[in-house]
């Protein structure tokens, strides 16, 4: 859906070598990196990485938080993989045309919203520890977008069409773990949870 409005979208990151704002994958990559900020925090401290970290997860989480306009709204891309293939420029000289496209409750995308807001949950627990505030924020854009993708059901690149070719959600299979599907992962987590109790029943 092509919404012709000035929106502030500076940000986030470039897809691959190109100059698009993909959400779905770009989301998918911050929720990864707060991940191994969760899991590995400790390890990550002691090589003095953990700041480095953060900024890169936080490049990501402010970006989201200013695409999130409204409970209801998600600025999930900015760019058009298409035209952009068509001008091979430095990002600092791009003049390819910047149009950006939203899901909303009349063009719902669970999968965008949903994962969206996978990427801020994890991100407010490994900023739980060192910046509360921006943890707290980052939780109520979260729960907002959750109930967003439940309430509103559908598929991102139904609506934001230029997506489909380079990502779209192609469904539940656990064949891979990928920005499509993180079903292993969830698996992982579980499994060590379940373990964890496990151990305290014994």
């Amino acid at each position: 859906m092509v919404i012709l409005l000035q929106v502030e979208l500076v940000g986030g990151y470039y897809d691959a070598g190109d100059h698009v704002k993909f959400g779905l994958p770009m989301t998918y990559s911050v929720t990864m990196l707060a991940w191994g900020a969760i899991e590995f925090s400790k390890e990550m401290t002691d090589l003095n990485q953990i700041g480095h970290t953060l900024r890169a997860i936080k490049w990501g989480t402010d970006y989201f938080v200013k695409a999130h306009t409204q409970p209801n709204v998600l600025w999930g891309q900015v760019g058009d993989g298409v035209s952009d293939h068509y001008g091979w420029e430095r990002a600092e000289d791009m003049t390819t045309s910047r149009t950006a496209y939203k899901i909303d409750e009349q063009h719902p995308g669970s999968d965008l919203a949903g994962e969206t807001a996978a990427a801020l949950a994890a991100a407010a627990i490994a900023f739980r520890t060192y910046n509360s505030s921006y943890s707290n924020l980052l939780l109520v854009h979260a729960k907002q977008l959750f109930t967003f993708a439940d309430r509103y059901r559908g598929l991102y690149d139904e609506f934001i069409s230029c997506a489909h070719q380079f990502y779209a959600s192609y469904g539940y299979s656990v064949k891979e773990f990928s920005w499509d599907n993180k079903y292993a992962g969830v698996q992982t987590l579980l499994s060590k949870k379940v373990k964890l109790v496990h151990m305290h029943l014994y």
